[in-house]
């Protein structure tokens, strides 16, 4: 197995704590710091992300998901535990840059990422900081603007184009630092379906080439492509595993105010009179399967 590109360790987190931290570590200075932090966002999490890895992290409002994104390229630093990105403890400022190279994220609203007044000067802004050549960053910035579907926009102002194709453009501008790990951050909750099957279209490509993509997403149905599931409750993990098993525990999710895919629900219906009707159904496919192999059977 290879070395994993991610891992929380026993990470615990409260905003409160780390307003009274140092800046750099993410540590109550002392314990009247301590003492003066409120409720915990982050209760002893701990998982792994696998390069190449599809992974959802899903949760009611409240259930620390996105401070837990923000946690995977060291916007934020836990209060205790540890988070290693390729090795690097994101504790220690002086692998920040390294880990942000490593781990780039993309936000709810597209606007707050963009500097530039041009789609292919924001798009160039990032590796150009980091001193990417020029003839390099040319190709990189076409190669992430053509892989979006917006290299024919690339001479427009981003405040002229649509939720969807600024969300692109958002996207091609951490792309273009080529990192391993793509973390989307509610990305896609403002978007119409349109704009959503785009970047499922990306997320397809992005896995084709071996980058591992994070989706904090509320939509069940963004999460059921995922090749795992991790569903967050008040600060921990809940239940994580591949699709068809996290979404077999309907009942605990529900619990926690969790939806299904609307194809699960159909299905946990139809089990309420046929007790052997299968719950784990992703797809309509697979519903009207199921459903036709107990058509077939003799009463």
């Amino acid at each position: 197995m290879a070395d994993p590109l991610i891992v929380c360790e026993d990470i615990h987190f409260s905003y409160a704590a780390s307003a009274g931290s140092g800046p750099d570590t993410g540590v109550p200075r002392d314990r009247e710091a301590a003492a003066q932090a409120g409720p915990p966002v982050l209760r002893g999490v701990s998982l792994r992300i696998d390069p190449g890895e599809y992974v959802a992290i899903v949760g009611p409002n409240g259930s620390g998901k996105s401070t837990l994104a923000r946690h995977l390229n060291a916007l934020l630093r836990p209060a205790s535990g540890r988070v290693l990105v390729a090795g690097l403890d994101t504790r220690d400022p002086a692998h920040t840059r390294a880990i942000r190279g490593t781990v780039g994220m993309v936000f709810q609203h597209p606007e707050s990422q963009m500097v530039a007044t041009i789609v292919e000067e924001d798009v160039a802004f990032g590796p150009e900081n980091l001193g990417v050549p020029h003839e390099e960053l040319r190709v990189r910035v076409r190669e992430a603007l053509e892989l979006v579907g917006m290299w024919g926009a690339r001479d427009r102002p981003p405040h002229l184009l649509s939720a969807g194709q600024k969300q692109r453009v958002a996207i091609a501008a951490v792309l273009a630092m080529r990192p391993a790990c793509l973390v989307l951050d509610e990305a896609t909750s403002m978007l119409d379906p349109e704009g959503r099957q785009a970047v499922a279209a990306i997320i397809a490509e992005l896995r084709r080439r071996g980058t591992a993509v994070v989706a904090i997403t509320h939509l069940m149905n963004e999460a059921a492509r995922a090749d795992r599931i991790i569903a967050l409750a008040g600060g921990a993990v809940l239940v994580e595993g591949p699709p068809r098993r996290v979404f077999a525990r309907a009942d605990l999710l529900r619990d926690v105010g969790l939806d299904l895919p609307p194809v699960t629900a159909v299905a946990l219906r139809v089990r309420a009179h046929v007790p052997e009707f299968p719950i784990d159904v992703l797809s309509v496919d697979e519903l009207t399967a199921a459903v036709v192999a107990r058509a077939g059977r003799p009463s």
